[in-house]
């Protein structure tokens, strides 16, 4: 259908030709804007612009006429559909790289996602409602602009152009770009229409991999037993590993924070004095829990699991071993705890919820401590400081509320938004709390008969305003990796002082904890174990600068 300009049009007043030639630019130019604002969001660089030529098939359609309206009406549904798909695929990442700096196919995220239940994504969403609201807002301001071009598309088609010269020699490289772009698999996959089925069928994956772990349980107690380990003459009776979750050791006065937010374990450090080791400078090497967990336990080898697992290496050494958990978390129970001879989980709600207080471990590790076995691991996986931090002490622990001190005055001096300032006060008021509990973890062991070995730290950290605004993971700050480790033996020095004040890796740690449970093993490796006079620091690559001396 050749395309012709109205000559009343060209010479009619300018508002009226200038309604006319939008009427013929806007329904096309619109749905454009909108899926490329979607597409900015989500990626950058030349991701981007692969992205915006994967949308290009559905934006020139629109300029093919059809001839009956049952078939135009179909064409309008398939392109409106096509330009959501690019739109909420923009929001959904967008979100996530605000948010947690990720993608949505990292492991972080695939993880977190296989892993989360109904209730849990409810303690997400209370935690998250201030992005997800703005992310909502984005998409449907998108979603919006291209309905209306749609509607303006629907009133009056656009005409196509007679097919002169300089029009195909145009079409005909873009055209080649699209047709290359949907050919290649590293463009393709990409694809909206693409991507996310195959994200949910990885979800899938994990779920089927997770519960097909028995059978690597035995091999890695198989292994274990080849490593030939031995216990040496001073191996402690008893050796306690409090895992914390989400807890920034900047947080705690015991590393000298300006609020009183862990009391009970600064006293025991001046009550216990050398005895109770103070690691300045502990790191994680991820800031989530599940990454951070199996690199601890696999000796920092997760993918290639050369080195056996901790628990299952304690276990052919001769400890009898414990997993208690105030966490209903199915990948760390396959994965980690279901090596243990006991398998404590407290948390039987779905979820995290505010009934789960982590005192409720303090009973289980009474009756762990008083078990007659010679030689006892007894892990302890705590639910700490995780997001919803609200739900992480009772209701009447909030020593911080609406607290007007120092750190208030410096969070205002930053810049730091109201409802950030409130987080920071319940993240502390949830520290308080868990400050005692852990105390009482130490006063368990302290008065547990036999030689006693107590270890504390966190799987990783938290940012809550110390460098941007935002509360929760953190994988592009320092403070989503600054742990608190601490180790207090009831016969012997660990470490001499000059060691407390060496940069520690979480992936490393598994073999510190074989040197205090007096494991000798073929795999061993002292340059990585803080407690040898051979250790050796070499600083993990984070996707984030750090001062590891901070």
């Amino acid at each position: 259908m050749p395309f012709r300009v109205d000559e009343r049009a060209s010479r009619a007043p300018l508002p009226l030709r200038l309604r006319q030639a939008l009427s013929l630019v806007l329904p096309l130019l619109l749905p454009f804007l909108a899926v490329l604002a979607a597409i900015n969001a989500g990626h950058a660089g030349t991701r981007a612009l692969q992205m915006l030529v994967l949308a290009l098939p559905g934006l020139f359609w629109l300029w093919w006429p059809m001839r009956t309206a049952g078939r135009r009406r179909l064409q309008g549904w398939l392109c409106l559909v096509m330009g959501l798909a690019f739109v909420l695929d923009g929001a959904v990442r967008a979100f996530l790289l605000s948010t947690y700096d990720a993608l949505p196919d990292s492991a972080m995220v695939l993880s977190a996602v296989a892993n989360t239940t109904r209730a849990e994504s409810q303690e997400f969403a209370s935690m998250y409602w201030r992005d997800m609201l703005e992310w909502s807002l984005f998409a449907l301001l998108c979603a919006g602009v291209l309905a209306w071009g749609m509607r303006l598309w629907w009133r009056k088609p656009p005409r196509l152009p007679e097919p002169r010269g300089w029009r195909i020699a145009l079409a005909v490289p873009v055209l080649a770009l699209i047709l290359g772009s949907l050919v290649s698999s590293p463009w393709r996959r990409h694809h909206p229409a693409l991507f996310w089925p195959h994200w949910v069928q990885a979800i899938g994956d994990l779920h089927h991999q997770w519960g097909e772990l028995e059978g690597q349980r035995q091999r890695l107690l198989a292994a274990a037993r080849r490593l030939a380990p031995t216990l040496a003459e001073d191996s402690p009776d008893t050796l306690v590993l409090v895992i914390s979750e989400s807890l920034n050791r900047n947080n705690m006065s015991s590393y000298g924070y300006a609020r009183p937010t862990s009391p009970k374990l600064f006293a025991r450090q001046r009550e216990l004095g050398e005895r109770m080791e103070v690691f300045r400078h502990a790191w994680s090497v991820n800031a989530t829990t599940v990454p951070a967990l199996r690199n601890f336990f696999y000796f920092g080898t997760p993918e290639t699991k050369e080195r056996g697992h901790l628990l299952a290496l304690a276990r052919a050494a001769g400890y009898r071993t414990w997993w208690i958990t105030n966490q209903d978390d199915l990948a760390i129970e396959q994965e980690h705890a279901r090596l243990a001879n006991t398998v404590e989980a407290l948390n039987r709600k779905p979820g995290r919820g505010a009934e789960a207080l982590d005192e409720h471990v303090l009973p289980v590790l009474r009756s762990a401590l008083a078990d007659p076995a010679p030689r006892k691991l007894i892990v302890i996986h705590m639910l700490g400081l995780h997001p919803n931090y609200a739900s992480r002490h009772p209701a009447s622990v909030q020593p911080f509320l609406d607290a007007a001190d120092g750190v208030d005055a410096r969070l205002r001096h930053d810049g730091r938004p109201a409802w950030l300032r409130a987080k920071r006060n319940e993240y502390d008021s949830a520290l308080r709390y868990h400050d005692q509990t852990v105390a009482a973890t130490l006063d368990l062991s302290r008065h547990a008969p036999g030689r006693q070995t107590w270890v504390y730290l966190s799987d990783h950290g938290q940012e809550v305003g110390h460098t941007i605004d935002r509360a929760g993971h953190s994988p592009s700050t320092p403070d989503g990796y600054r742990i608190p480790l601490m180790v207090w033996s009831s016969y012997q020095d660990t470490a001499p002082g000059s060691a407390l004040s060496l940069p520690v890796r979480g992936d490393w740690l598994a073999y510190s904890l074989t040197n205090l449970l007096g494991i000798e093993w073929k795999g061993d490796l002292p340059g990585q174990d803080v407690f040898d006079p051979r250790y050796r620091w070499q600083p993990p690559r984070l996707p984030v600068r750090i001062d590891f001396n901070s």
